[in-house]
């Protein structure tokens, strides 16, 4: 250890790491040693072997650091892993897949020391990372496993378990993949998140969970038969828990939803103005919340009918909610609503005029 925090030489460096690996770690008789290490020398030698610009360093020490975390877990648990994380969330966007590949590898090690998933889901920008490597996976079952492991792991977190759909949208995510996995593990390891988001965060989840339509998907792929008896079982859990709330949401409940999802359609709410005239200023709680969504498909959505839709909605809430102008406009959906008169597709178009026109007004009449 005292050697690695001195040398400067990289191949002296890469000798004394792999005998670290090879002769220290993972023998019961060295165990004893290492625990009676001071964490912040054991823990910390590696931690600043990240610095170090190479990748052959950095990943092998990465590696080292979460066998001593899984082999001295109360040692780890002294040990603050913020540079550590800080050090995954750029790798895990790396433009080298191997990089990528062998971060998660290392990470879905190190998700297994309870007292480290909470750290990483909070760190800035790991999350955004983690996701945006899974759906790059399509081509690598087993990363792609080893990617939504690491989120299965977090899962077990009630924080995470509340926090995950809103803040990373992870449903439509876990959907798109389970409709192409190849592999089996991939389906169950998915299914099993969502299984941990139901039990411990139930009111976070139930709503995007119906709106994202998991309960057709669930009664889709309960109709195969599976090797893995743990697919069947969740998926027969998650039907029964969604089935039981379905019908106990109200219409603005299934509005909501819709919105959440992102998949946008002329469902009856959207075309009813009883339905506005009732709940347009509904879209104002949780600080706009439900104005915030639609803001957000209109800048970033490519689908014509999500744009129309979004649109429209946005017409009809400051008609029948005029205090609502304000936010729009100061939030910028005015200028994106007013960016889409010039759309390509004519729905569009008319549907942006139409909210445009709404917005200009100076008053609503009843």
């Amino acid at each position: 250890l005292n050697l690695l925090n001195k040398l400067a030489r990289n191949d002296t460096i890469y000798n004394i790491l792999v005998l670290f690996e090879d002769k220290i770690i993972g023998f019961g008789s060295h165990s004893a040693i290492l625990n009676k290490l001071d964490p912040n020398l054991l823990f910390g030698t590696f931690i600043n072997l990240l610095k170090k610009d190479d990748d052959y360093i950095q990943l092998k020490s990465a590696k080292i650091f979460a066998l001593l975390a899984l082999e001295t877990k109360s040692g780890a648990s002294l040990v603050d892993p913020v540079e550590v994380f800080a050090w995954f969330a750029l790798k895990l966007v790396d433009p080298n897949p191997n990089v990528v590949d062998i971060a998660i590898q290392i990470l879905q090690s190190i998700l297994a020391v309870p007292a480290y998933r909470l750290p990483f889901y909070e760190t800035p920008g790991a999350m955004n990372g983690l996701i945006e490597a899974i759906k790059n996976t399509a081509s690598n079952p087993q990363m792609q496993y080893q990617g939504i492991y690491c989120i299965w792991a977090m899962s077990f977190v009630e924080g995470v378990a509340k926090d995950i759909q809103r803040g990373y949208e992870i449903i439509p995510l876990f959907i798109d993949v389970a409709k192409s996995a190849i592999k089996e593990k991939v389906v169950r390891v998915i299914f099993a998140t969502i299984k941990n988001m139901l039990l411990l965060a139930p009111q976070e989840n139930i709503i995007p969970m119906l709106g994202n339509k998991l309960l057709n998907l669930c009664e889709t792929l309960s109709a195969r038969k599976w090797s893995d008896t743990e697919i069947s079982e969740d998926l027969d859990y998650i039907k029964q828990e969604l089935a039981k709330n379905i019908n106990s949401l109200s219409t603005f409940d299934e509005y909501a939803s819709e919105v959440k999802s992102g998949k946008l359609d002329w469902s009856p709410p959207h075309l009813s103005e009883q339905f506005w005239k009732q709940n347009a200023s509904r879209l104002s709680e949780k600080d706009y919340e439900l104005v915030r969504c639609l803001g957000r498909l209109i800048a970033a959505n490519s689908s014509t009918l999500v744009l129309s839709v979004a649109a429209h909605d946005i017409g009809q809430f400051v008609k029948y909610c005029p205090a609502g102008k304000k936010f729009v406009q100061e939030n910028g959906t005015k200028t994106q609503i007013m960016q889409l008169m010039t759309h390509e597709d004519s729905d569009v178009r008319y549907q942006a005029l139409l909210a445009v026109q709404k917005l200009m007004a100076n008053s609503w009449i009843n």
